[in-house]
């Protein structure tokens, strides 16, 4: 019974047609701790007089290496991107490409400052220039192509959740800022923070649009 009960589990794993976590976990963990090795190493290497490939430019190279290798590992599932409609694919690679572009931002930040005790988002320790300009491309072209796919896909009930926890995210923002500025002219608060704002405003939308979309 139990030869056959390990016989039926082995044919289940051999025929999955959905990826698993592990291995797109591991394969982005691997490419943000190479990329920040790789841009640091560069960097550090040009500064003491060297030549060849900037931090920024080792880190892209990096970056594409790994959603190559990303792409070789989901192709083997095919079957299972082709049962989803094209607008449940672009969705989800919206998502997805969002949360793996979170993971690199964070990892990048946290290899590319000087003090690597420091909170990545919130310290002003200073960054490489290789890392700066990276992460201000990821972040700015990253965000505006999947906000764009993320908008030409969602139906009418999550765009009604999006657009009020925008305008909700909106307020967190220009109600505290000339508040806190004010004060903090007056030494009675620190100088204004611009990634605690920035915070703010991401937690604030995110409540908003989860309880819009889910109640």
């Amino acid at each position: 019974m139990a030869m056959k009960d390990k016989t039926m589990a082995n044919e289940v794993r051999a025929g999955r047609k959905y990826p698993g976590i592990l291995w797109p976990t591991v394969i982005t963990l691997v490419t943000v701790f190479l990329m920040g090795v790789v841009a640091g190493y560069l960097d550090a290497h040009r500064e003491d007089g060297g030549t060849g490939l900037s931090g920024a430019t080792g880190a892209v190279l990096v970056l594409l290496i790994g959603i190559a290798v990303m792409a070789l590992y989901l192709r083997r599932f095919g079957t299972f991107w082709q049962s989803w409609s094209r607008r449940k694919r672009l969705y989800m690679g919206s998502v997805l490409g969002s949360a793996v572009l979170g993971l690199v931002t964070a990892g990048l930040m946290q290899s590319g400052q000087s003090d690597l005790g420091a909170n990545p988002f919130f310290s002003n320790a200073a960054l490489t220039p290789g890392i700066a300009i990276t992460l201000a491309l990821l972040w700015s072209i990253g965000i505006a192509i999947a906000v764009s796919v993320y908008q030409r896909t969602i139906d009418d009930h999550e765009k009604h959740a999006y657009l009020w926890a925008g305008l909700a995210g909106y307020y967190a923002f220009v109600i505290p800022a000339p508040a806190w500025w004010v004060l903090s002219r007056a030494d009675l608060l620190p100088p204004v923070n611009a990634m605690a704002l920035f915070a703010l405003t991401l937690v604030v939308n995110a409540v908003v649009y989860l309880w819009l979309k889910f109640r």
